[in-house]
């Protein structure tokens, strides 16, 4: 006798619409507490000119732009310099997707509609 168990967990979809990269981000970005736990293990934090070269800086941007500020280039710059390795990810208590939170970001530094 052969038992086959299946399981129906929807995978969650990639927001498609710019309410929906904005929605994403405020939702993730939202429940970061600024721990700072992720910044110890960011590779390109030590080699940018500000904290918004780590993880939680880029999470702070993202918020901003998804409530409406106008991206400026160093901005633009943070988010770009992300390697999106997820290793921010392995050490936040909150298990925020950092790096789906940079990738809404940098599409809404160039969509602004």
């Amino acid at each position: 006798m052969t038992t086959t168990i299946t399981t129906h967990e929807e995978k969650p979809k990639s927001p498609t619409t710019m309410e929906g990269l904005r929605a994403f981000i405020l939702e993730e970005a939202g429940r970061c507490i600024y721990c700072g736990f992720c910044e110890a293990v960011c590779p390109t934090l030590p080699l940018g000119p500000h904290r918004g070269y780590g993880p939680r800086g880029r999470v702070n941007l993202a918020l901003q732009l998804a409530k409406g500020s106008q991206p400026s280039r160093a901005t633009v710059e943070s988010l770009y310099t992300c390697l999106l390795c997820a290793a921010c990810h392995t050490k936040c208590p909150a298990q925020i997707n950092i790096a789906g939170v940079v990738r809404a970001a940098r599409v809404l530094t160039f969509r602004r509609k």
